[in-house]
């Protein structure tokens, strides 16, 4: 079984207009993982994604449904390690966080914490449609993951897109991964077949400092986001397909 994370994945739709079930490699023929998604449910978990093309395989990580508290929504990632050893063995759990301004909808901060070998990292979603998706998409847009704690390839000096250098954000934080999708003015959940996702890791990411552990949570926790907007879900409340278990009301 090949166990070592891509750099870069892709969705595979399997056809229909909105299913619940893909497989992700790094092209069409490479049935690399299975991802299952049940919005229904309020004993499942959002998301499940299997090794290989089917739910047969090994479970590598999930993602649990939201619970909100006023404005902010936590959401549990799971991943069982296969060959990585810059964590503990074992499963790891993070909590994903996503915070909502109710004045402008749009706006929306995701945050993670991962506790590595030499401490814990914080990292941040941000939405983009700058250079780091330009490639993915004729018009992509998409998010970039910020390492909080961290001084990019421009030794930090950060700036504005045209100017700063590649694989820096704007306050000068390196970016280690990133996920797009393709700009559209149709809804998601009316786009036959469903909304295109492309996924990436950069710098340290990509070059395995962070370890498995990351890339899995990276992936699941970019998957989270753009699920939510294929679903068209209340702001993660999963209300519109009458899922209110684990959603606690603020």
């Amino acid at each position: 079984m090949d166990t070592e994370f891509p750099h870069s994945l892709k969705v595979l739709f399997p056809g229909g207009l909105l299913p619940v079930k893909f497989n992700l490699g790094e092209h069409a023929h490479d049935l690399r993982y299975s991802l299952n998604v049940d919005p229904f449910s309020a004993k499942k978990p959002l998301l499940v994604l299997h090794h290989g093309s089917t739910e047969n395989g090994q479970v590598l990580a999930m993602a649990k449904k939201p619970e909100r508290y006023q404005n902010t929504y936590k959401t549990e990632i799971q991943v069982t390690s296969l060959t990585n050893h810059t964590l503990r063995q074992g499963q790891l759990s993070t909590t994903f966080v996503t915070m909502v301004d109710q004045r402008r909808i749009a706006h929306q901060q995701h945050e993670f914490s991962v506790n590595m070998a030499w401490g814990c990292e914080k990292f941040e979603w941000r939405s983009t449609r700058g250079n780091e998706v330009q490639n993915m998409f004729r018009h992509p847009k998409g998010f970039k993951l910020v390492r909080l704690g961290s001084e990019g390839p421009g030794e930090g000096r950060g700036g504005k897109r045209g100017v700063r250098q590649v694989g820096e954000s704007s306050d000068g934080k390196e970016i280690v991964a990133v996920w797009a999708t393709e700009k559209s003015f149709i809804p998601s959940n009316m786009v036959l077949g469903g909304k295109p996702f492309k996924f990436e890791l950069c710098g340290s990411g990509k070059s395995g400092q962070m370890g498995e552990h990351f890339s899995y949570i990276a992936l699941m926790t970019a998957l989270y986001i753009w699920s939510m907007d294929i679903w068209n879900f209340e702001v993660y409340g999963i209300t519109h397909t009458g899922f209110t278990g684990s959603v606690a009301r603020g």
